[in-house]
């Protein structure tokens, strides 16, 4: 089975003081659900998901609700929250994960993404920020080989 390494690994970082704003438009460029947040030294401080930006750019109470029919958009309330978010640094809007290594397998990222509910984990070699790996990749991946066997 192909190590971690071998797999399709996707170059989406940023840094920690990259922007909000940077940062959102770096997932959409990336197409993947997270970026790796890399300090100066370009080692892994944490994650920044396309769920921690909506967590930002939303209001809180969101997450508390199952259904907003009775909620009316209050444009201007959205437009303020946007606006206290967009150039605030991404360090503050990330999360702290355990990376994969480099030389684990396939089968023990499955179950980390199974057990932590992550859709992209970075992957690193000692220090060294590789890339990030996504569930679609290692299924990917997987299925690639099946077909080729």
């Amino acid at each position: 089975m192909a190590r971690l390494r071998h797999l399709p690994l996707v170059d989406a970082s940023s840094s920690a003081t990259t922007t909000f704003a940077e940062a959102v438009a770096r997932l959409f460029e990336a197409q993947v659900p997270a970026l790796a947040v890399l300090d100066a030294d370009g080692r892994l401080v944490g994650v920044f998901s396309e769920v921690d930006a909506l967590r930002a750019a939303f209001p809180g109470y969101l997450a508390e609700l199952h259904h907003t029919a009775f909620v009316a958009d209050d444009a201007a309330s959205l437009e303020d929250l946007a606006r206290a978010v967009r150039d605030r640094p991404v360090r503050e809007f990330g999360r702290s994960v355990e990376a994969l290594d480099a030389d684990e397998s396939e089968t023990h990222a499955a179950e980390r993404f199974l057990h932590t509910g992550e859709q992209a984990l970075p992957v690193v070699d000692g220090e060294r920020f590789l890339g990030m790996l996504s569930i679609a990749a290692l299924c990917q991946a997987r299925l690639e080989r099946k077909d080729s066997a």
